[in-house]
C-alpha cells in the first residue's frame, strides 16, 4: 500500500492550463525481505490536463524520474517521509514550488501549500 501522494507544480494554477508536475509517493518495494526497511520512493514527472474529458487521460508524459529497483535502497516508513520532503525542497528549488496533498476530508479533495525556501510548507488559501 502506497503512502500519501504529494504533487508539486510550477503554477499556483494547475487547472488552468497544460502544467508540468512531480508526484511522489513511497510504497513497498515487492522484493523487500526487512519488515521495517521496505519502503521505496517513487517520482513521476509529466502533465496534468485538466481540459482532457477522459479522467485517466488527464495525467500526460507520465514518466519515472525516481523508481529504485534494489531492495538495498528500502528505507523506513520514516526515512521514506524525510526522502519525501527533501525531494520536494529540491523540485522547489527549481520552481515546483506549488504542493498539493489529498485531503479526503476536505472541501476540495486536497490541500495546497507553498513550499517555502527553508523547506517548509505554508498553506494556500482561497
Amino acid at each position: 500500500m502506497p503512502t500519501f501522494l504529494v504533487t508539486v507544480y510550477d503554477t499556483p494554477l494547475p487547472h488552468r492550463e497544460l502544467s508540468p508536475l512531480y508526484t511522489l509517493h513511497a510504497e513497498i518495494h515487492p522484493s523487500a525481505t526487512d519488515t521495517k526497511k521496505c519502503w521505496v520512493v517513487i517520482e513521476k514527472f509529466g502533465y496534468w490536463d485538466e481540459a482532457e474529458p477522459g479522467p485517466k487521460n488527464k495525467f500526460k508524459y507520465d514518466v519515472k524520474t525516481l523508481s529504485p529497483t534494489n531492495p538495498a535502497d528500502c528505507l523506513t516508513i520514516e526515512e521514506a517521509h524525510e526522502f519525501i520532503k527533501k525531494q520536494v525542497s529540491f523540485r522547489a528549488s527549481h520552481g515546483f514550488k506549488y504542493l498539493f496533498t489529498l485531503d479526503p476530508f476536505g472541501a476540495t479533495w486536497f490541500k495546497r501549500y507553498t513550499v517555502l525556501s527553508d523547506g517548509s510548507w505554508r498553506e494556500m488559501r482561497g
